[in-house]
């Protein structure tokens, strides 16, 4: 069951949080934790920060889950890199950085940027990530 878009309001920032691809990295809760906290039903507070310091943390969002929206100022462009990443974590997903069209099998095409794609088979958001490796005990194979 696919889950809603979350979104969370200051004056100065909005933060999106699509909960159906986050990978549970806590880059977020590590950079900014009086913003992120998970400990609350209501998770983000923009407000407890600066909007240029919640910007730069959900820019550091290894899934794409999050999104910051500065309004009247406009979106950086996205310059598209010249080159792919592509890490792997161990007992985790492999974590996707650059330009691609990601074809899904029902042959829809999407334009990414940042997403982390499952390894343990456990995710409910094929091919996502969801954090279903944490609570399944996933171990890569490492030979």
């Amino acid at each position: 069951m696919t889950k809603r878009l979350q979104i969370y309001q200051s004056p100065e920032i909005t933060v999106t949080y699509d909960p159906n691809i986050c990978t549970h990295a806590a880059e977020c809760v590590r950079g900014a934790p009086a913003v992120f906290d998970t400990s609350r039903a209501d998770w983000v507070r923009p407000e407890a920060a600066s909007a240029a310091e919640v910007a730069a943390v959900v820019a550091r969002c290894p899934s794409g889950a999050l999104h910051a929206i500065r309004p009247g100022i406009a979106p950086e462009p996205q310059v598209a890199p010249t080159s792919v990443t592509i890490r792997v974590l161990d007992n985790g997903p492999a974590l996707v950085r650059g330009a691609v069209m990601l074809e899904l099998p029902s042959g829809d095409a999407q334009p990414k940027t940042a997403f982390a794609i499952c390894r343990c088979g456990g995710t409910r958001e094929t091919p996502f990530c969801d954090g279903s490796h944490a609570r399944n005990g996933f171990r890569s194979n490492r030979g």
